[in-house]
Protein backbone atom coordinates (compact mmCIF):
# COMPACT_ATOMS: atom_id res chain seq x y z
CA UNK A 1 0.00 0.00 0.00
CA UNK A 2 2.87 2.27 -0.76
CA UNK A 3 0.80 4.08 -3.69
CA UNK A 4 -1.12 5.32 -0.65
CA UNK A 5 1.05 6.87 1.24
CA UNK A 6 3.60 8.36 -1.78
CA UNK A 7 1.05 8.28 -4.61
CA UNK A 8 3.03 9.16 -8.13
CA UNK A 9 4.69 12.62 -8.49
CA UNK A 10 4.40 12.55 -12.17
CA UNK A 11 1.21 11.53 -12.20
CA UNK A 12 -0.49 14.21 -10.45
CA UNK A 13 2.14 16.58 -12.56
CA UNK A 14 -0.01 15.43 -16.14
CA UNK A 15 -2.89 15.84 -14.14
CA UNK A 16 -2.41 19.24 -13.80
CA UNK A 17 -1.40 20.24 -16.77
CA UNK A 18 -3.70 18.23 -18.77
CA UNK A 19 -6.70 20.08 -16.47
CA UNK A 20 -5.41 23.68 -17.33
CA UNK A 21 -5.54 22.60 -21.20
CA UNK A 22 -9.36 21.55 -20.77
CA UNK A 23 -9.74 25.00 -18.74
CA UNK A 24 -8.34 26.64 -21.56
CA UNK A 25 -10.21 24.82 -23.92
CA UNK A 26 -13.66 25.91 -22.40
CA UNK A 27 -12.23 29.54 -22.47
CA UNK A 28 -11.95 29.28 -26.38
CA UNK A 29 -14.42 27.21 -27.18
CA UNK A 30 -16.64 30.11 -25.26
CA UNK A 31 -14.74 33.03 -27.20
CA UNK A 32 -15.59 31.50 -30.34
CA UNK A 33 -19.53 31.09 -29.92
CA UNK A 34 -19.81 34.29 -27.21
CA UNK A 35 -18.63 36.67 -29.52
CA UNK A 36 -21.73 36.34 -32.00
CA UNK A 37 -24.17 39.20 -31.89
CA UNK A 38 -26.97 37.33 -32.31
CA UNK A 39 -26.40 35.35 -28.88
CA UNK A 40 -27.40 37.13 -25.75
CA UNK A 41 -23.27 37.35 -24.81
CA UNK A 42 -22.78 39.09 -27.95
CA UNK A 43 -23.31 42.61 -26.30
CA UNK A 44 -21.66 42.63 -23.46
CA UNK A 45 -18.36 43.86 -22.67
CA UNK A 46 -14.76 41.63 -22.40
CA UNK A 47 -14.73 42.13 -18.83
CA UNK A 48 -18.39 41.11 -18.36
CA UNK A 49 -17.79 38.18 -20.56
CA UNK A 50 -15.02 37.08 -18.58
CA UNK A 51 -16.12 37.16 -15.29
CA UNK A 52 -19.30 35.43 -15.90
CA UNK A 53 -18.15 32.96 -18.65
CA UNK A 54 -14.07 32.24 -19.23
CA UNK A 55 -13.45 32.15 -15.59
CA UNK A 56 -16.17 29.83 -14.24
CA UNK A 57 -15.93 27.57 -17.47
CA UNK A 58 -12.35 27.71 -16.76
CA UNK A 59 -12.36 26.11 -12.87
CA UNK A 60 -15.59 24.02 -13.64
CA UNK A 61 -13.38 21.80 -16.54
CA UNK A 62 -10.30 21.70 -14.60
CA UNK A 63 -11.96 20.76 -11.46
CA UNK A 64 -13.51 18.22 -13.83
CA UNK A 65 -10.60 16.53 -15.11
CA UNK A 66 -8.59 16.67 -12.35
CA UNK A 67 -11.85 14.89 -10.46
CA UNK A 68 -11.29 12.14 -13.27
CA UNK A 69 -7.40 11.72 -12.83
CA UNK A 70 -8.45 11.08 -8.89
CA UNK A 71 -10.77 8.74 -10.08
CA UNK A 72 -8.59 6.64 -12.23
CA UNK A 73 -6.00 6.72 -9.21
CA UNK A 74 -9.03 5.48 -6.96
CA UNK A 75 -9.81 2.68 -9.37
CA UNK A 76 -6.34 1.93 -9.86
CA UNK A 77 -5.65 1.70 -5.85
CA UNK A 78 -8.34 -0.60 -5.74
CA UNK A 79 -7.84 -3.15 -8.65
CA UNK A 80 -3.92 -3.08 -6.84
CA UNK A 81 -5.33 -3.91 -3.77
CA UNK A 82 -7.63 -6.98 -4.86
CA UNK A 83 -5.49 -7.89 -8.59
CA UNK A 84 -4.82 -11.41 -6.38
CA UNK A 85 -8.07 -12.02 -5.06
CA UNK A 86 -10.38 -11.16 -7.76
CA UNK A 87 -12.95 -13.37 -7.07
CA UNK A 88 -13.76 -12.61 -3.66
CA UNK A 89 -14.50 -8.76 -4.06
CA UNK A 90 -17.68 -7.98 -2.90
CA UNK A 91 -20.19 -6.40 -5.12
CA UNK A 92 -19.51 -2.96 -3.80
CA UNK A 93 -16.28 -2.98 -4.49
CA UNK A 94 -16.80 -3.83 -7.95
CA UNK A 95 -19.08 -0.96 -8.50
CA UNK A 96 -16.88 1.40 -6.64
CA UNK A 97 -14.04 0.06 -9.09
CA UNK A 98 -16.34 0.52 -12.24
CA UNK A 99 -18.04 3.58 -11.66
CA UNK A 100 -14.60 5.02 -11.06
CA UNK A 101 -13.16 3.89 -13.95
CA UNK A 102 -15.72 5.13 -15.88
CA UNK A 103 -15.86 8.94 -13.93
CA UNK A 104 -11.90 8.87 -14.85
CA UNK A 105 -12.27 7.82 -18.31
CA UNK A 106 -14.94 10.83 -18.82
CA UNK A 107 -13.59 12.79 -16.96
CA UNK A 108 -9.76 12.87 -18.33
CA UNK A 109 -11.28 12.55 -22.09
CA UNK A 110 -12.88 16.15 -21.00
CA UNK A 111 -16.93 15.73 -21.08
CA UNK A 112 -17.76 15.49 -17.40
CA UNK A 113 -18.72 18.69 -17.07
CA UNK A 114 -20.85 17.86 -19.92
CA UNK A 115 -22.36 14.80 -18.44
CA UNK A 116 -22.89 17.07 -15.05
CA UNK A 117 -24.51 19.72 -17.12
CA UNK A 118 -27.06 17.18 -18.76
CA UNK A 119 -27.65 15.59 -15.56
CA UNK A 120 -28.30 19.09 -14.31
CA UNK A 121 -31.01 20.22 -16.39
CA UNK A 122 -32.87 17.01 -17.96
CA UNK A 123 -35.06 17.78 -21.28
CA UNK A 124 -38.12 16.78 -20.74
CA UNK A 125 -40.70 16.03 -23.68
CA UNK A 126 -43.50 18.44 -25.11
CA UNK A 127 -46.18 18.02 -24.43
CA UNK A 128 -49.18 19.16 -27.52
CA UNK A 129 -52.45 20.62 -26.21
Amino acid sequence: MELLTKPPCWYFVIAAVWSIYQGVRGIIEHCGTSGAKNTIWGNRSLWERIIVLYIHDFFFRSICTAAGFVALYVSYIYLFAVSGKILEISSGASILIVSSFLIGVIGVGGQLHYVILIGKFPKWPKTEP
